[in-house]
Order: C-alpha cells, then sequence, then structure tokens
C-alpha cells in the first residue's frame, strides 16, 4: 500500500505540472512549467521503505546496482528540466535506459492517466480550494 500512494503522488505531481504549463499558456502568464523523475536512485527512500518478504524483492536486492543509479545520477533530470534552454514547456524528463530506471536524462514517457484534462483540471481545483490558494491571487500578490 505505501507504494501505491507513492506512485498516486508521483503521478499527481505530474498532472499538477503540465496542468500548470496548460493554464500559464491559456492565460499568457509567462511560467514554463514540467517535471522529472528520477528513474531508481538509490536514496534513503528506498533503503528504508516497507520491504515484502518475496522471493522476487530479495532477488531485486542482488539486481539493484544493474537496475539503479546514483542519488546525484537521480537528480539529473530535475537539473535538465529547471535549467536546461532545451527543457520544453509541458516538458517531462528522466533517465532513457531500461524502462526509465537509470541512465542519462532524456524527455521521459508520459502515462495516458496524467494527459487526462479533465482529472487534472480537478486535481487543480481540490487542491485550491483545500490551501485556500489559487495561482491567479499568487501571481497578482507577487
Amino acid at each position: 500500500m505505501p507504494w501505491r500512494a507513492y506512485c498516486q503522488s508521483k503521478l499527481a505531481m505530474l498532472m499538477f505540472a503540465l496542468e500548470l504549463q496548460r493554464r500559464s499558456a491559456v492565460y499568457n502568464w509567462g511560467v514554463l512549467s514540467n517535471a522529472a523523475h528520477p528513474g531508481y536512485a538509490r536514496t534513503d527512500l528506498i533503503r528504508t521503505a516497507p520491504a515484502p518478504t518475496a522471493c522476487p524483492s530479495r532477488l531485486g536486492k542482488y539486481l539493484q546496482p544493474l537496475m539503479s543509479h546514483s542519488a546525484a545520477a537521480g537528480a539529473l533530470p530535475t537539473l535538465l528540466a529547471a535549467t536546461s534552454p532545451v527543457a520544453a514547456p509541458g516538458g517531462y524528463y528522466g533517465p532513457n535506459w531500461f524502462y526509465e530506471l537509470k541512465g542519462p536524462p532524456v524527455p521521459a514517457r508520459i502515462m495516458r492517466q496524467a494527459k487526462d484534462p479533465a482529472v487534472a483540471e480537478r486535481l487543480w481545483d481540490v487542491s485550491a480550494a483545500l490551501t485556500g490558494v489559487s495561482f491567479a491571487q499568487a501571481a497578482t500578490a507577487a
């Protein structure tokens, strides 16, 4: 269950970034919004995560060095998204090797669920209602 919540939060963050870019383009806010994922980076999140005792998870312990990369390498897609002149509005970046688990940063695959504009709009609206902040208010207050 913890991994399911983790995956849902990552999907929500991607959808929010894409919706921010869509709104920026529609309302001419001048904001470039994109997103990134680290792939399978060896961090404390992985080390301290709840570990199932099944055989596949024990096997994964031995495969981890082959399928993952360092935390520093995992930060590279975020650095590309935040600082590179080639970072595109609404882009998504991640590692380029073996199911986007490790490797140099490149444009990543945006899953079908993240492309649903009705769900993204609802996520935006619920986020604004829960926080009491709208982007328009934040933009005019700056």
